[in-house]
């Protein structure tokens, strides 16, 4: 597993507190040890690559609830290490993750910045199955863990997906999938400043936004000044461009 993407854990804790607003980032850091060597495979690949996508096989879930990886995460994992580790070669495609089981899955992948993304639900026709859209994708280290919507004694087998092809149907945003209808997708968002009072709340107050992470009400003067919060909901598929 490489760890050069992420020089130390102290560069990656601002992310975290940024991404993760159910607990401290100190504590997300280290309640899913994405440092462990993965249950199942390190892939290496880089842009281009072949065949797409790229399946692995492997048994989801575990006893430990994806929710300690951030607010909006669901199911639940194993937290002793990732299942798979992805060492990507960006290039100029988009970067998609997604598992494929009879079971209700979810997904939760720490990238090589030190953010956490989630999802649950692709999209309306992904029959409950999750995947997250990268439409600008870093090179480095992703960790990812294929989680079980409910705690699971015997384990569901799962296929995890690895593409560089959106798949149609799907909102997703640059940075990480949403599953919202009417979602934004291409080409990247201006996502302005930290300027309204209202930053870093927790909430994303720019009106050109909508979805369940949106401030209510929300004024014209905020438009396209409060960055950091809408681009993580973005990011976590809590919010899409209107």
């Amino acid at each position: 597993m490489s760890l050069s993407a992420r020089t130390t854990l102290t560069l990656a804790l601002p992310l975290l507190a940024m991404t993760c607003t159910s607990a401290s980032a100190q504590t997300n850091a280290t309640a899913l040890n994405w440092q462990a060597a993965p249950l199942y495979q390190t892939l290496n690949l880089t842009s281009g690559f072949q065949p797409d996508p790229y399946r692995v096989q492997l048994s989801a879930g575990g006893g430990t609830s994806a929710s300690v990886a951030g607010a909006n995460c669901t199911g639940f994992v194993n937290a002793e290490a990732p299942d798979i580790d992805l060492n990507y070669t960006a290039g100029g495609y988009p970067l998609v993750i997604s598992a494929e089981a009879n079971a209700d899955t979810t997904l939760v992948v720490y990238d090589p910045n030190g953010v956490w993304h989630c999802n649950d639900d692709f999209s309306a026709s992904s029959a409950g199955n999750p995947g997250l859209t990268f439409l600008s994708p870093s090179s480095g280290n992703y960790n990812i863990w294929v989680g079980t919507f409910e705690a699971e004694t015997n384990l569901a087998q799962a296929s995890l997906v690895i593409s560089e092809q959106v798949p149609s149907g799907t909102s997703a945003g640059a940075g990480a999938g949403a599953s919202s209808a009417g979602g934004y997708i291409g080409g990247d968002i201006q996502w302005g400043d930290d300027g309204s009072q209202w930053s870093h709340d927790g909430e994303c107050d720019d009106p050109r936004f909508s979805g369940p992470g949106v401030a209510v009400p929300n004024i014209d003067a905020d438009r396209y000044h409060d960055a950091s919060d809408c681009r993580t909901l973005y990011e976590q598929g809590q919010i899409y461009l209107q």
